[in-house]
């Protein structure tokens, strides 16, 4: 069995990143439109989940590509 292209891995790992970080803008422009406190907290801390999940895949691929 042969190993997975490294190029083809960092542009799906990319895509992955891409797709996620425009969830995130998502979030955020609902952030924007928060009612209360309450819901622009809440807001904040989906955001926060999103992009350290994104930063964590990053890192990965940095550590994948040496």
């Amino acid at each position: 069995m042969t190993k997975p292209d490294p190029a083809e891995t960092a542009r799906r790992s990319f895509a992955q990143v891409t797709g996620e970080l425009e969830d995130a803008t998502l979030i955020a422009a609902e952030g924007q439109a928060a009612p209360s406190i309450a819901v622009a907290r809440d807001t904040c801390d989906d955001l926060s989940v999103r992009l350290k999940a994104c930063l964590d895949r990053l890192q990965r691929l940095r550590r994948r590509l040496g």
